[in-house]
């Protein structure tokens, strides 16, 4: 039995373990996410969830990749298969003992950022954030967390000049080849907002627009319930209506960018909206070091009496990627991304 025989029988099998969220790197860089129709000698017939039914021959196949997660002597990665390399099927081996499970395939970021000044000028800085992600062919789990503080003593007085807490998390899944649905939470502290916690729960639907190796486009809408709780004791809760728009663009091989904009708009008093938006920069020093600048904006029509209504949020420091799917610099919304 041939090599390239093996290498079909293995494809096979693999498309009848897992009927959706297959995925194949062609030898030119490109990627195409679907479902593997059928294998034949001259290829694979694919089906794209971009262009459709493709025929990709054998020999213009990088890597082929899915959530049954077959693995073997010939592979680097749990769930990737190379054709041209020996023993590249595991025919022995079964789905359950090589699931990665809930464990695996997670990816994740800890940037850090200290700024410090002693003598005429006495102040200090320290932010930290962490994101981390799992991301199968169907669909995506992501958590974040990033706190800011900063501190002057300059004129001879401890005086706090920011202090922020935000942090939450989102599920995807796919429900057709464009189409997902999410579920998300947030949470937010800010001092100088007087805000002890806001807490967002809410939920909605999505379609992916541009999904290819450089550039990942979404747009999604739905509905949140939002209760805010200042220091004054004033509580308030809130329907709202939700849309935003979540872009990514690889530079560079090592240089990326990506942003989400969301906009909340109050149903409960109408007129009333808050906005947020986050964008991160990263270029990658290494497999594992990157260096990053994030820009957060949170803006709020209705804030406490004496407060602004924006506040801006910006920091830039190392990042330390880890994990199974380690990119090395991914940004929020682009670790392991489909």
């Amino acid at each position: 039995m041939t090599k390239d025989t093996l290498f079909l029988i293995s494809i096979f099998t693999l498309s009848c373990l897992s009927a959706q969220a297959d995925q194949i790197v062609l030898t030119n860089g490109d990627r195409l996410t679907g479902t593997i129709i059928r294998v034949t000698e001259g290829g694979i017939e694919f089906e794209s969830n971009l262009i459709g039914v493709v025929h990709a021959p054998l020999e213009a196949i990088e890597t082929i990749v899915s959530d049954a997660g077959v693995t073997g002597a010939s592979t680097t990665d749990a769930g990737a298969i190379r054709p041209g390399m020996p023993y590249v099927t595991m025919l022995a081996t079964s789905q359950t003992e090589t699931s990665p499970g809930v464990g695996g395939l997670w990816t994740a970021t800890v940037d850090a950022a200290l700024s410090l000044t002693d003598g005429n000028a006495d102040t200090r800085s320290v932010n930290v954030g962490t994101q981390a992600a799992r991301t199968t062919g169907r669909d995506r789990t992501s958590l974040y967390f990033t706190s800011l503080f900063a501190n002057n003593s300059t004129s001879g007085e401890s005086v706090t000049t920011a202090n922020a807490i935000r942090g939450g998390g989102r599920y995807e899944i796919d429900l057709k080849s464009r189409l997902f649905t999410f579920g998300f939470s947030d949470l937010e502290f800010d001092r100088f907002q007087d805000l002890d916690l806001r807490f967002v729960l809410g939920g909605g639907f999505g379609l992916n627009l541009v999904n290819s190796p450089r550039s990942e486009f979404q747009v999604f809408a739905g509905g949140s319930s939002n209760q805010e709780y200042f220091g004054s004791g004033l509580r308030r809760k809130s329907g709202e209506s939700v849309a935003g728009e979540e872009w990514t663009y690889r530079i560079t091989d090592d240089t990326s960018f990506t942003e989400r904009l969301t906009f909340y708009s109050n149903l409960s008093n109408l007129g009333e909206y808050r906005m947020t938006f986050d964008s991160t920069a990263t270029t990658r020093l290494n497999d594992w070091l990157s260096w990053q600048a994030t820009l957060s904006d949170r803006y709020l029509s209705n804030p406490r009496v004496g407060k602004r209504p924006n506040d801006l949020l910006f920091t830039t420091g190392i990042r330390i990627t880890f994990g199974d799917g380690n990119t090395g610099n991914a940004g929020p919304s682009t670790i392991a991304r489909r």
